[in-house]
């Protein structure tokens, strides 16, 4: 009997780590990667003015840490807040990319950019540059 109760109770722990871990795995791929999702969206849309060549407003675009630095205006990021980043400010109001550097981002790009935001822990904007 007692053998069967320890069975029953290690396997209701084995499902409930099983259950927790696809659960953790499933949050992790919803959340936008830099490389995998966003750098693209950069590379087609702001790369050419705040990149390798040119970095208008002193922004590169390229990083992550670069990112949290920032240029004139500031740290483009706001990690944690996409409200309060100044990236979002700028793509939400259409002021970038400029109107003569088409194309503009999308809704959808815009909203994989602010959970991608949202997703980063607020840590990160102490990252040392």
């Amino acid at each position: 009997m007692q053998f069967r109760l320890h069975a029953f109770l290690g396997g209701m722990i084995s499902s409930v780590l099983a259950i927790t871990s696809v659960g953790a795995d499933a949050k992790r791929a919803s959340v936008p990667d830099f490389h995998r999702d966003v750098l693209p969206i950069f590379e087609a849309k702001c790369l050419r003015c705040h990149g390798a060549k040119r970095r208008d407003g002193k922004l590169d675009m390229r990083t992550l840490d670069v990112l949290l630095a920032g240029g004139v205006s500031g740290p483009a990021l706001k990690p944690g807040n996409a409200q309060k980043s100044l990236l979002i400010e700028l793509l939400h109001y259409n002021e970038m990319p400029p109107k003569k550097e088409p194309p503009r981002v999308t809704k959808e790009e815009l909203e994989l950019l602010r959970k991608w935001i949202n997703a980063m822990p607020v840590s990160a904007a102490t990252t040392p540059k």
